[in-house]
């Protein structure tokens, strides 16, 4: 909305108090530190960069938070993963939304993490299930096996979940 509005009061009042999940848990790192316990996460993380966090100039919030778990492995794809809302899951729609996505898909699958993530969940299953035909049709099995938020990871490595 703030691209939308740029005047609008409400709009700004909103925008200066809300934060995007990854985006909170970095700033307290960074100003307060975060409580010990963080343990690693061995079978690691493919993190994707969705559109609107680009387009919202956040930055890589969710990997600037994965980063913060020591011993980790993380891939970053910055790359369209083709579902775009409704577009990856309409019946017309959804070949084109993997056609799009299928050098996400292969990237992922070739890296073959414990986690695949992403801030955008339906990007993440779309991704996921992407990976997985790529890999089944190489006769292989994706080690990833459900779409997960980056904050899922960072409360697995705190042994919360």
């Amino acid at each position: 909305w703030k691209l939308i509005s740029p005047d609008d009061e409400n709009v700004k009042r909103l925008s200066e108090n809300v934060f995007d999940i990854d985006e909170y848990v970095v700033d307290i790192a960074k100003k307060e530190g975060l409580p010990e316990g963080l343990k690693p996460v061995p079978e690691g993380v493919t993190v994707h960069l969705p559109c609107h966090a680009r387009a919202q100039n956040m930055g890589g919030k969710a990997t600037e938070l994965l980063k913060l778990i020591p011993e980790t492995p993380i891939d970053v794809i910055e790359r369209c993963s083709g579902h775009g809302g409704t577009f990856g899951v309409m019946k017309e729609t959804h070949g084109i939304a993997k056609k799009i996505g299928r050098p996400v898909f292969r990237k992922a699958a070739e890296q073959a993490r414990g986690h695949i993530v992403s801030d955008c969940p339906l990007a993440a299953s779309h991704i996921l299930n992407g990976a997985a035909e790529i890999a089944a049709k190489e006769g292989k099995e994706l080690a990833a096996k459900k779409p997960e938020h980056p904050i899922e990871i960072f409360a697995l490595a705190y042994g919360l979940v």
